[in-house]
This record gives C-alpha cells, structure tokens and sequence, in this order.
C-alpha cells in the first residue's frame, strides 16, 4: 500500500517495552540495517539475510539500487493506525514526503506473511524513487503484488464482482468494505498479470522509465483498448479453470 503524506518523525530507538514517538517497542525487537533500509523495532523472528534477500530480488527485478531509506515494524495496532493515518484494513504502508520515505510495517505482518508483504511494499519504494509518477497508479497495487509473489489471483472469485468498466479507476487508496478492498487490489494484480502476459513486463517496466507507462502499453503490448482486454482476459482465465 503506498500513500503521500506529510513527514512522520519517529525518532526513537531503544529495546525496553514502551511507546515512544507512536511505537510500541518490545523487549526482543532489534535493529536490522541493510544498503536499502534501516528497519527499526523489527520482531526477533526477523533476520537480516531474510530483510536482504527480499529487497535484492526486488531491486533485481526492478533494476534499481535503493536510497536507503527508515522502516518500522508495530506490534500495536493503534500506533500503527496513527503512523499511517490510512484506516483500520491497513496491512503496511509505504508513505512519501518531500522528507522522505518511510515503510510501516503492521502487526499483521507476520513470519508466515512477510517475504511477499514486505516485498510489496519495497516495489512501492522503487517506483517512488526510479519511476517518479511513470507507472499509473491503477496498475501501482497490481504490480507490486505481481512483484512481490503475493498469492496468485482467484479468477472465479474475481469474477463473481462486478468487474471495474474503467481500470484506472482502481488506483489507491481504497476505502469501503474489506471484501471490495480485497477485490481491487486483486483486480490490478490481474491486470499486471494480463500485462505479464501479453507482452514482456519487465522491458514494459524498463521503457517505463523514460515515458508514461500508458503510452507503451498501446504500442509495445498492442492494447489498443485496456478495459476491454482485461474482461477479455478474466473471461479467458475463468473459462480455462472451468475446463480443467
């Protein structure tokens, strides 16, 4: 999830179970600091060959060497509620600021959740930092998702919704029900992975680069119209799951 905001200073550091500056800091949180990222209060399940090895695959498929930047990790859902500012359905969040970025990482991200949830979220910072604005943002979600190897799309369960008449309208942030929230984050992942797809993703992501993504997507993949393909697509997908 990714969110521009004004700057939020959290400052503190320490290991004793207390709240300063919004974070509830436990007694085994510690400190990982990597070329990417400093991650303060991050949970003793965490290591940093994990923290690594998640942002290398991403600035991998990005190609991109990030400008380190603050994480934090909460084990108290009001002071995450307070970081981000974003609602209660928030998992983490990725915010920008002419100060810089942050990442704010919930407690529900969990040892079981975190490489892709993690890794979600550092496709936020990439685009923020290489792409300034390049990637539209109804296709922002998706593509981290896609990215970041979230669970795969359930098209059947994708397709039981109204699906969206115009796609960019799907760009965050999203408020209403969880289930509609749920739905749109997969209705862009099924977008970037329509896009996946039909042409080469990762050479669409480099072009992206010098030029609005939306220009390419009509000439390098041949989309002449976007929101017809994508029914197409989910039709496709759905009718496939159904023969097999």
């Amino acid at each position: 999830m990714f969110a521009n905001s004004r700057s939020v200073k959290l400052l503190c550091r320490g290991v004793l179970t207390t709240l300063c500056g919004g974070i509830l800091l436990s007694a085994s949180a510690h400190e990982i600091t990597t070329n990417a990222m400093y991650l303060h209060n991050a949970p003793k399940w965490l290591k940093r060959v994990r923290v690594e090895k998640v942002i290398d695959r991403i600035q991998s498929k990005l190609e991109w060497s990030t400008r380190r930047i603050h994480g934090y990790y909460y084990t108290d859902e009001q002071a995450f509620a307070k970081a981000h500012g974003l609602g209660p359905k928030a998992i983490a969040v990725t915010k920008s600021s002419k100060s810089g970025i942050v990442v704010h990482l919930g407690p529900k991200i969990t040892n079981k959740n975190f490489d892709y949830q993690f890794g979600h979220e550092m496709v936020h910072v990439i685009i923020a930092q290489k792409y300034k604005g390049a990637i539209p943002k109804w296709l922002e979600e998706g593509l981290a998702n896609h990215l970041s190897r979230a669970p795969k799309v359930d098209y059947e369960a994708l397709n039981r919704h109204p699906l969206p008449q115009d796609v960019t309208k799907l760009a965050h942030p999203f408020s209403g029900e969880a289930s509609l929230i749920h739905f749109r984050y997969k209705a862009s992942q099924a977008l970037a992975e329509m896009l996946s797809k039909k042409c080469d993703l990762e050479n669409l992501i480099r072009l992206s680069v010098e030029r609005k993504m939306e220009n390419y997507i009509e000439t390098y993949c041949e989309i002449k119209d976007i929101n017809l393909a994508f029914r197409k697509w989910v039709e496709s997908k759905v009718k496939k799951k159904v023969k097999s």
